[in-house]
């Protein structure tokens, strides 16, 4: 069964193709003489746009998962391009031969004469091929630049909403790799950022599925945030973390063959009022600031000392509903580093953590 986040996207694409058939159809064939036994204004009807918008969302759906997978998304970017260029290209042939063979069965005005070769030698061919190549590529494009922001945040800037600083509730979850300076000692610098690679490749489902935000990457910490709503809805703030730590032990066998080591995470949690604003001239980002960010990060330090996975504040734990699913250990206030007053802080762990 897909995923919510899978099924959406699949919508997206056929909502987009749909959009760019019918500009085809439009700037294609609108306004041109009518040809015997042809209307070209029938390109452009909403039933065949529609139709041909599902099939062609459809395939290029098909060819995002398969390029989704890791041995392929570990390729370099040009390298994958070219190879989704190859595949879409395929697509547009492999529909323009069906559709060869079934449109003059649906339709008994269209002539015999239509043959498959002599539309792919066409210069119509070559226009479609050309069409599709840039809405693909424009399609690749704005993908690559949600990747690179973040679901949801390309939307805000486009919109303009952080383009003066706003004050706003968040949820904080810190991610940060165990014993990471022995461990980057003990494998070099290039063996240690291609472990960082892995891990931070494999917290991609657990951040899709529990439709988190990545705030940023700081060296072997992953900096996760959610607005309440959405982080509060079934404890996705925490399930999260536990979630990645189910991801990391069902490859254990790969981290042990590539590294020698199976790699454990720490994490924090809190919630609070923070500022957000877009920074930033040449390099824009969306950046968050105040006391709630500096008390996570605090909380985090004292998963070692505390001998916790997961930490988190009074002030997010009253707020979720943990329920029987875990195990809390509630602690005597703790200094925390550069704050005044100590704070409590709870230990986190689910009653089962199922591979």
């Amino acid at each position: 069964m897909m995923s919510r986040n899978k099924v959406v996207y699949w919508l997206q694409l056929i909502v987009t193709w749909w959009t760019a058939i019918f500009l085809f159809g439009i700037i294609r064939h609108y306004g041109w003489p009518e040809r015997p036994n042809f209307d070209p204004e029938a390109l452009i009807e909403p039933w065949l746009d529609f139709s041909l918008g599902v099939v062609v969302g459809t395939g290029y759906f098909l060819i995002e998962l398969l390029l989704n997978r890791k041995e392929f998304r570990r390729l370099r970017f040009m390298p994958w391009l070219a190879l989704k260029s190859v595949l879409n290209l395929l697509l547009v042939v492999l529909l323009i031969a069906v559709a060869t063979y079934l449109y003059p069965r649906i339709n008994g005005e269209v002539r015999d004469g239509v043959t498959f070769l002599r539309i792919l030698t066409s210069k119509l061919m070559l226009l479609v091929l050309l069409y599709f190549t840039v809405v693909s590529i424009i399609i690749t494009l704005f993908e690559r630049m949600v990747q690179k922001l973040g679901p949801g945040i390309l939307s805000n800037m486009l919109l303009g909403k952080y383009h003066r600083p706003r004050e706003e509730e968040r949820i904080f979850l810190f991610i940060d790799m165990r014993d990471s300076t022995p461990i980057a000692e003990r494998l070099g610098h290039l063996a240690f950022s291609q472990l960082i690679q892995d891990c931070f490749a494999d917290v991609t489902d657990a951040v899709l599925h529990h439709r988190a935000e990545i705030y940023q990457y700081v060296g072997d910490e992953v900096i996760l945030c959610w607005k309440p709503d959405p982080g509060l809805r079934d404890n996705n703030c925490i399930a999260a973390f536990f979630e990645f730590g189910r991801i990391l032990a069902r490859r254990s066998g790969h981290y042990q063959r590539a590294y020698g080591l199976h790699p454990v995470f720490k994490a924090a949690a809190h919630i609070g009022r923070t500022t957000v604003a877009e920074v930033g001239l040449v390099k824009r980002e969306l950046a968050y600031h105040g006391d709630v960010l500096n008390t996570t990060a605090r909380i985090q330090s004292k998963c070692n000392e505390l001998d916790e996975q997961l930490l988190i504040s009074p002030a997010l734990a009253e707020r979720l509903d943990l329920g029987p699913d875990y195990i809390l250990h509630a602690y005597p206030p703790v200094e925390l580093t550069g704050k005044r007053k100590s704070l409590p802080v709870i230990g986190v762990r689910p009653r089962s953590l199922p591979v």
